[in-house]
């Protein structure tokens, strides 16, 4: 394995064992930052949750905007992981609402603090015009990668349905995480009801057509 390195001008040279360091740093981060709120992220804090040497952190992010990026990415990172496994191991187009669900099910259980953190963060983004951009790029990327996702199946997503998909998701799981903790014992049925009901005109378009031509 590459040991670490630095250029001139004491610039991190990102080595494979410097990107395990580095999303170890983000992971400590997206912890505190669902425990204690943004309040509580800082360099040291940081630190010693990593369990690192004092100064890694500022090592790495030079500043607390730079710590806050890179949470950011390393959500961004770990969750469109996920839908680009999705891709490569769709059986079939009829089986996507059953993948949504399930996608949905894991951010509220194994990522339940990467999602903590990406609300608060959407909420601290009305106050960060950068922060706004950065989230409002990582939402656009989101729903271009499911664009690609379904078209991977057969299916040929608008940008419009895209949209609807993510924010149904985000709704949910910001819904279920805050005011209605109980709702996660319906979690599978609400997420397969919105994304059937989305989904509809493209996995039965002859049954979709006759239902909007009865309500005409």
């Amino acid at each position: 394995m590459p040991v670490p390195g630095r250029a001139a001008g004491g610039r991190i040279v990102m080595t494979s064992l410097n990107i395990e360091r580095r999303a170890r740093l983000c992971d400590a981060a997206i912890e505190i930052v669902a425990r204690a709120g943004l309040r509580g992220l800082t360099h040291r804090a940081v630190d010693a949750e990593a369990g690192v040497p004092p100064g890694t952190a500022s090592r790495y992010f030079r500043t607390r905007e730079a710590l806050v990026r890179g949470v950011v990415e390393r959500v961004r990172q770990v969750q469109f992981a996920k839908l680009r496994d999705l891709q490569l191991h769709l059986p079939d187009r009829t089986r996507l609402p059953e993948a949504v669900t399930r996608l949905a099910g894991e951010v509220l259980t194994v990522d339940r603090s990467q999602q903590l953190v990406l609300h608060e963060l959407f909420i601290e983004s009305t106050r960060q015009p950068c922060l706004g951009r950065l989230l409002t790029e990582t939402v656009t990327a989101l729903e271009e990668l499911l664009i690609e996702v379904c078209h991977a199946a057969g299916i040929t997503l608008s940008s419009r349905d895209a949209l609807l998909l993510v924010t149904l998701c985000h709704g949910i799981v910001f819904t279920v995480l805050t005011t209605r903790p109980d709702a996660y014992d319906d979690l599978d049925g609400l997420v397969r009801t919105g994304v059937e009901r989305i989904m509809a005109p493209y996995l039965h378009p002859a049954a979709s057509a006759a239902d909007a031509g009865g309500r005409r």
